[in-house]
């Protein structure tokens, strides 16, 4: 039995049909993510990191299919959405707006004792919700009891300042959304105070995966045929969704991409929204 090394530090042993399966969750054809299982198997040594496996595998895919490979990329494109989280507010919020919420970033409500920004506004249905957004740049990083608790008191403050001026509330509840996981403390604590959570698996139906999978807003970072460095400049030029690419390519040439590389970029924009 050969033993991996998990994002969070910890091992387990390597079980290629969980390899199989997050390829499956990406649109991969059984056929392809068995036979890329199984050459990934062939190179595995003990002490391996899941990011090696990852690795080996999405360059096998990106052979067979670019797209395929953009789409299983797609955790480690939204660590890539860093390393100021600003991105991730606005990709979330775009990713909600696809789910039919109205959406506003960055929002500054008043509390009874003191004013919050409350980093993404939803409204739906005649109700209001309060996102407090937590990115990080390293998977295995998990959102803990202590942020949910800052969450709750960050919300009681604006209830608080509500109930006291005799208003309505400017929010109906709270969200705690999250790119990695939630520590379980987070999850129980959450429940109990009537927190929403969001995380990349969690829960186990209606996640940000599946939302992403759902709606087809992809970002940037999925992009197999820009560099690092493209991706940065496009980010910092407010170019965050892959339809944005393929709606103007002038955001390419304005940072220096032209010709058959814009050319192919588009292409693959287009593939993978349509996918």
């Amino acid at each position: 039995m050969t033993d991996i090394v998990k994002g969070d530090g910890t091992t387990e042993a390597f079980e290629p049909h969980k390899l199989v399966g997050s390829m499956l969750r990406a649109g991969v054809e059984r056929s392809v993510a068995e036979q890329v299982a199984r050459d990934v198997t062939r190179e595995i040594k003990d002490g391996m990191s899941t990011t090696e496996i990852y690795k080996s595998a999405f360059k096998l895919l990106r052979d067979e299919e670019r797209v395929i490979a953009a789409k299983y990329s797609m955790r480690r494109a939204i660590l890539d959405l860093g390393p100021t989280g600003f991105p991730f507010e606005d990709y979330i919020s775009a990713v909600m707006r696809a789910k039919g919420y109205e959406t506003q970033t960055r929002v500054i409500l008043q509390g009874k004792c003191t004013e919050h920004e409350v980093d993404v506004l939803l409204r739906k249905d005649g109700k209001a919700y309060g996102a407090e957004l937590k990115f990080h740049n390293t998977p295995g990083f998990k959102t803990d009891l202590k942020t949910a608790l800052y969450v709750r008191a960050r919300f009681s403050d604006i209830e608080s300042h509500a109930h006291a001026e005799g208003a309505h509330c400017a929010i109906d509840g709270g969200w705690l959304v999250t790119n990695t996981k939630f520590t379980q403390n987070a999850i129980d604590y959450s429940m109990c105070a009537g927190i929403q959570l969001l995380g990349w698996s969690y829960p186990d139906v209606g996640n940000l995966s599946q939302f992403i999978h759902e709606t087809g807003v992809y970002p940037i970072t999925v992009l197999t045929t820009l560099s690092k460095k493209e991706k940065s400049q496009l980010l910092s030029a407010g170019v965050a969704l892959c339809h944005s690419l393929a709606e103007d390519a002038d955001a390419l040439s304005r940072i220096g991409i032209s010709g058959k590389k814009q050319a192919s970029v588009i292409k693959e924009s287009v593939q993978i929204c349509k996918a």
